[in-house]
């Protein structure tokens, strides 16, 4: 009986009506969390672009030059490995071996702490290498790129915890910690530049940097509330363990292949939009300088309308059927691993059935008030 009360407590028992309400209470949960994320993303734009005064347009370019290169650092950094840690966690849960679960997120946990130094170094000691590569060797970007190099330390640590507790079909921990770490990275963001460009006339390039940094703060921040939520759910997560299935004797050779296998469509998905936008970025100012006669400032501040301004709001909508996807996974694994096929047919119609009702709408409503 206390299995059966410990896995109320922490994850539905999956027949098609709990997973739906798991489906619908999850995206709810990410959703909330990442409209609020981003729209607070797109609203500190407004006090940072008054304060950079006449050098927004540099800045600005600056800053989405520095983010793209982060963003491809961030997928190879993080592989896909929290999302394929919560598929397998799910799976693991649905079969009571919730002790093979928790072995399989400590070794994650080894593997991401690994590849953050791994990568955040490449990235910080390679900065002048990569802003030849993807910046058309502008100087400014070196700094930048090596201030988001911190952020790439911590950011897969980050990432895994939040795979952990969505495995479990915990949304509101993930949800929580990813608006929280949005305030943080902006509150500090905004007072740097502050103190920078209009207490102390300083270099943009500074504020820049300082902007970029914040990353590196949120992430802390988020790592924080996320650590403290798994500790007040340890005394549940530690019944499920006692009380399923032993753990399975699997050694860390077949987990690391295993959680591999299962990051690289995560990798695949995440990869084609970065790579998409660094390949803008990379051949922006060349084929600008071919059809129009414009100097570097002018060709700044074309960039950032291309590659940055428009984005923030079109990540809002985008941040939607994200939401959906993470809450997705995790059940529909666990519904796989259970083998039922009518179970999991319900879960991808439930699942398109609630993209398209919001998507729709939102997409429609975006290109309405598209205009200036």
């Amino acid at each position: 009986m206390g299995v059966n009360k410990s896995q109320e407590e922490v994850m539905p028992v999956l027949n098609p009506e709990s997973s739906q309400d798991t489906m619908l209470k999850g995206s709810a949960w990410m959703t909330a969390g990442s409209i609020f994320s981003r729209i607070l993303g797109a609203i500190y734009i407004i006090p940072w672009m008054a304060w950079m005064g006449s050098d927004y347009p540099a800045a600005n370019a600056l800053f989405a030059k520095g983010y793209n290169i982060y963003s491809l650092f961030l997928i190879v950094s993080t592989a896909g490995i929290p999302g394929a840690i919560s598929k397998q966690i799910s799976h693991y849960n649905a079969l009571d071996q919730y002790s093979t679960g928790n072995k399989l997120f400590k070794h994650g946990l080894k593997i991401m702490t690994f590849m953050g130094v791994i990568f955040g170094a490449i990235m910080f000691f390679g900065a002048p290498l990569l802003a030849v590569m993807f910046t058309d060797g502008d100087p400014r970007s070196i700094p930048v790129i090596k201030s988001l190099a911190v952020a790439v330390l911590i950011i897969p640590i980050l990432s895994i915890l939040r795979g952990y507790l969505q495995g479990y079909s915990d949304m509101a921990p993930s949800a929580i910690s990813q608006f929280i770490e949005q305030i943080a990275r902006v509150i500090y963001m905004l007072i740097a530049t502050y103190m920078i460009m209009v207490m102390s006339k300083g270099s943009y390039i500074n504020a820049v940097v300082q902007s970029t940094f914040a990353a590196f703060i949120g992430a802390a921040v988020a790592i924080v509330i996320l650590i403290l939520a798994i500790i007040k759910r340890l005394p549940r997560l530690r019944s499920l363990s006692r009380n399923g299935k032993p753990a399975a004797d699997v050694n860390e050779n077949n987990f690391t292949r295993e959680i591999f296998q299962q990051a690289l469509p995560f990798i695949i998905l995440d990869a084609g939009i970065t790579f998409f936008n660094l390949y803008d970025q990379s051949t922006f100012n060349q084929f600008m300088r071919l059809f129009v006669n414009a100097s570097g400032a002018q060709l700044d501040n074309y960039y950032s309308l291309f590659g940055f301004q428009a984005n923030k709001l079109i990540m809002i909508i985008v941040s939607l059927s994200t939401a959906m996807a993470v809450t997705a996974v995790p059940i529909l694994s666990g519904l796989y691993s259970k083998g039922n096929k009518e179970k999991i047919e319900n879960q991808i119609s439930n699942t398109l059935e609630l993209f398209f009702f919001i998507m729709i709408p939102a997409s429609l409503g975006m290109y309405a008030v598209a205009q200036p």
